[in-house]
């Protein structure tokens, strides 16, 4: 599996959990990295993907944001 896919779909599982809840704040991309094990540039492909499935919003300068547990 691809690095990012798989730092979505953890993300995705925390969200879905519940361990995440509309309007919390994810870790930044470099908490993220450091997590991982993987670089930024993964994290970045990540968070796009989940943007993408309207998951997570991108606040510039704030952070990301998660949108919803649908």
């Amino acid at each position: 599996m691809l690095l990012w896919r798989q730092v979505a779909e953890d993300i995705l599982a925390e969200i879905d959990s519940g361990a995440l809840r509309p309007g919390d704040k994810l870790p930044s991309e470099s908490d993220l990295a450091s997590s991982y094990g993987v670089s930024r540039i993964t994290v970045r492909r990540a968070i796009k993907e989940l943007r993408q499935e309207k998951k997570v919003r991108v606040v510039q300068g704030r952070g990301t944001y998660v949108e919803t547990n649908d």
